[in-house]
């Protein structure tokens, strides 16, 4: 039985150790929040009278399965702040709130997820200025903390924009790749409100949709709205409502709209704390700046990558991800 260590604890990493775990390795689990679940432990279920595969449930169930698995450590708070190679193996420093822990691992599997484009670098989207201009974060963690009465929270009928690629494909103003996993997201967020809240209607503006996900890029099917087009500025009217205007590229008309929330779904970026350790390990990133990875494997021997560490993934796709980096590792400690 050999001691693995897995950074971090989203669904990549959750699913790695549970892996790892059920093949009887000595899992330690470090997490750099006080929490287990990474970015989707706040989301919402958006089930609209079915399941629809967002897979929020299956982080909180993996949650409490790594937490009550003998053979995984956990330890929240904490990080990686040194890494030695010794022969096929690796010791390790770990600060936490104790102090630092130093100890020997057979491997390493990263998991270290992904940081968001900062919306206020956008200004003129509205984020930090208007109090009802949020990103789909902040509005999923509202939802969350609001279990019961939803139109409580945002209001009679609300009026939603969704603003998919803020930073995405705009080289000049954030990122030049597409962010992959926000048509879908925003799809079902939208879909989540209209169904839970009363007499809700919700626009989804965008470029357009990639090919990743079957969803539609112009037309209606109400209550929610499709619109080609990027909003270009989000102001406050005279009635306290959101005005966003935009280019309609379906009509080739300038047109503007009223809101009273609005919901920015920004670029997914590589998580600067993921590129300290990659550094540290000598672990080659893309172009993007994401651990460049194939399979799970690096460049590095011992060392692997599961999750949003290696580019855009949901839910489903990390889980996936982090069960096959791990079954890469067992294979590596069976070869060496």
């Amino acid at each position: 039985m050999a001691r693995i260590l897995v950074l971090g604890s989203g669904p990549a990493g959750l699913a790695s150790a549970l892996h790892l775990a059920a093949n009887h390795q000595e899992v330690i689990l470090v997490e750099k929040e006080e929490r287990l679940g990474g970015s989707p432990r706040i989301y919402n279920c958006k089930a609209v009278g079915e399941c629809r595969q967002c897979g929020a449930c299956l982080v909180a169930e993996r949650v409490y399965q790594v937490n009550s698995h003998p053979r995984i450590q956990v330890m929240t708070g904490c990080y990686i702040s040194a890494v030695h190679r010794n022969n096929n193996a690796f010791q390790v420093d770990l600060e936490g709130v104790s102090g630092t822990v130093r100890t020997n691992v057979a491997g390493i599997i990263l998991a270290t997820g992904f940081d968001l484009f900062d919306p206020g670098l956008r200004g003129e989207m509205g984020y930090g200025r208007l109090e009802q201009v949020v990103t789909a974060r902040d509005m999923e963690e509202k939802l969350m903390n609001t279990p019961g009465d939803w139109e409580e929270e945002l209001g009679i009928m609300p009026r939603v924009a969704i603003i998919r690629c803020l930073g995405s494909r705009e080289q000049s103003r954030g990122v030049s790749y597409c962010s992959r996993v926000c048509c879908l997201y925003s799809e079902k967020l939208g879909r989540l409100l209209a169904d839970r809240i009363p007499g809700a209607t919700v626009d989804i503006f965008s470029m357009d949709s990639q090919r990743y996900h079957p969803v539609y890029a112009t037309g209606s099917m109400e209550p929610v709205t499709y619109i080609r087009g990027m909003p270009s500025r989000v102001d406050r009217s005279y009635d306290q409502s959101l005005i966003v205007k935009y280019e309609d590229s379906a009509q080739s008309a300038v047109r503007q709209g009223r809101y009273d929330w609005v919901v920015l779904c920004p670029a997914v970026l590589p998580a600067q704390s993921g590129q300290k350790v990659s550094d540290m390990l000598g672990v080659a990133r893309d172009k993007r700046g994401f651990i460049d990875s194939v399979d799970g494997s690096t460049n590095q021997a011992g060392v692997f990558a599961a999750g949003c560490c290696t580019g855009p993934k949901t839910i489903l796709e990390s889980l996936s991800s982090g069960q096959t980096a791990a079954g890469m590792l067992l294979r590596h400690l069976s070869s060496a």
